[in-house]
């Protein structure tokens, strides 16, 4: 007899793997693989935060995240999951950044504050296939010539799992 997985795949089956607080552990060792954290750089704990980002203005846009949580190293990561070709995934990825890393900070806090914002997105295809082969790339800010960071406050992961998992 075969046996049957859970495909982690779908939204729900995948928020209740990694987006459970009972199952914190799964979603530190996670991280930790995707963003190469090991020794004293590691994520030692995380906590779950509400995935709905409401309206900023009445007609505004209202955004649902798969899992996010904050690190006891003040980083907010959101971890989402992708099956259907979106082809505006990039502006996507970059609107839920900015909304995430603005809603941070509170009135009085100091732009100083601001934690440290890493969007993690899981594809059923590649985000850029006429530009690299790679299942898993790494986007900062940089400036252009001499490739120096603006702020390590903003990193993006694009991860295509289509490259060795049949969908």
């Amino acid at each position: 007899m075969p046996k049957e997985y859970l495909d982690l795949k779908m939204d729900f089956m995948f928020k209740q793997l990694f987006g459970h607080p009972s199952r914190k552990r799964i979603t530190i060792a996670f991280l930790n693989g995707l963003l190469n954290r090991a020794g004293r750089d590691r994520i030692v704990d995380v906590q779950y935060e509400n995935t709905e980002l409401p309206k900023e203005t009445e007609d505004g846009k209202m955004s649902r995240l798969d899992v996010l949580v904050f690190t006891d190293r003040s980083e907010r990561i959101n971890v989402e999951i992708q099956v259907v070709h979106q082809h505006d995934m990039p502006e996507r990825v970059l609107y839920y950044w900015a909304r995430l890393f603005s809603s941070s900070l509170s009135k009085g806090q100091e732009y100083s504050e601001l934690p440290p914002t890493i969007m993690i997105t899981i594809l059923n295809y590649s985000l850029f296939p006429h530009e690299t082969d790679r299942f898993h790339t790494v986007f900062h800010l940089r400036e252009d010539k001499e490739h120096f960071l603006w702020s390590p406050h903003l990193e993006f992961h694009a991860i295509d799992l289509s490259q060795f998992i049949p969908f």
